[in-house]
């Protein structure tokens, strides 16, 4: 993604699109910043992305980054993201379920209206990953 704007496709395809969007782009009112631009690559195709973004300041990698909430990247860099964030909700279940001693309807609303939405995005952008959700459903 380079900062509110995405593209997929083969490598020079992609190139081209960067180089006209930081030419064009400007004129437009938008500025890439390629500080803020990852491109994710699969491994067999790093060694070549790296050498043709060679000092344009993007990252190139072949493990994946998060985008729009989501992650996309390689099946084990999407579950080690998912698996953190699952680890971070169960926590957060368990903080609900202390609160919910004092204040069961506070502690109700938090989870309904808040915090179920978190996994339940990530469970539809996901694919492929339902099992490492046993941790969440053993704290719920």
């Amino acid at each position: 993604y380079a900062d509110d704007s995405t593209a997929a496709g083969k490598l020079d395809g992609i190139k081209k699109w960067w180089d006209f969007l930081c030419v064009r782009g400007p004129e437009y009112g938008y500025r890439p910043k390629p500080s803020k631009t990852v491109l994710i690559v699969k491994e067999e195709c790093l060694k070549e992305a790296k050498k043709m973004f060679k000092g344009s300041g993007i990252q190139v990698t072949g493990e994946g980054e998060r985008h729009l909430g989501a992650v996309l990247g390689t099946e084990e860099f999407r579950r080690s993201y998912v698996a953190d964030k699952v680890a971070k909700w169960v926590q957060d279940v368990e903080q609900l379920s202390e609160i919910g001693k004092d204040d069961p309807q506070a502690a109700y609303a938090a989870f309904t209206k808040e915090l179920c939405h978190r996994w339940t995005f990530v469970q539809r952008t996901v694919p492929g990953i339902s099992e490492l959700f046993g941790p969440l459903e053993n704290a719920i």
